[in-house]
């Protein structure tokens, strides 16, 4: 893992220039959904190690396998209208990143989803650092089997259904409170 001030060799610039030069727009698909996942890491106290790709899953907490979502309302490009919120959840066949092999069959990995909305409408005053901006929806994935098996993408609409928005800093005790239950409700059977 890289701190930042590490130098690429061969050049004068360090690892920290490439950091800015690439993700310093966040508002961007790519560097949204990433700053996401690390806003839901650093909720649960994850990020003390490094991100692990080619998981089927974009993180675990307390042995619960965690996919996030993301979505914006606006992106730093000219828009006639508010971009239609809509998260792909369809199945995915996935990699074991023990064998780095792909695994042959297609299903919803993760125990649990969490769609992170930012919910600023206006890009002059988009500010994707302020927590107050962002909307996090957190679903257990037997209610989207139950709700929506064969659906491929799941717009907020139907996403409100299944879930309240939470604020970022309740992230942690909804998921330390649906992992209790779920616990409790095995050590009963």
């Amino acid at each position: 893992m890289y701190l930042g001030f590490e130098k690429i060799k061969g050049s004068d610039t360090k690892i920290l220039d490439f950091w800015k030069w690439a993700c310093s727009d966040i508002v961007i698909p790519s560097n949204r959904d990433d700053f996401a996942l690390f806003l839901v890491a650093n909720a649960l106290e994850l990020t003390k190690m490094p991100r692990i790709y080619w998981e089927n899953s974009d993180l675990r907490y307390r042995k619960k396998k965690i996919n996030i979502k993301t979505a914006a309302f606006i992106e730093h490009w000219k828009q006639k209208r508010l971009k239609r919120l809509s998260f792909d959840i369809s199945p995915k066949r996935g990699a074991d990143a023990a064998t780095q092999g792909s695994l042959t069959y297609r299903n919803r990995y993760p125990e649990i989803y969490i769609f992170a909305v930012l919910n600023q409408k206006e890009l002059k005053n988009i500010d994707v650092l302020a927590l107050d901006q962002w909307q996090f929806y957190i679903v257990r994935t037997e209610a989207l089997d139950r709700e929506h098996f064969d659906t491929r993408k799941i717009g907020i609409r139907a996403l409100t259904k299944l879930a309240s928005p939470v604020h970022h800093s309740r992230i942690k005790p909804i998921l330390d409170d649906i992992i209790d239950y779920d616990l409790g409700e095995r050590l009963v059977l």
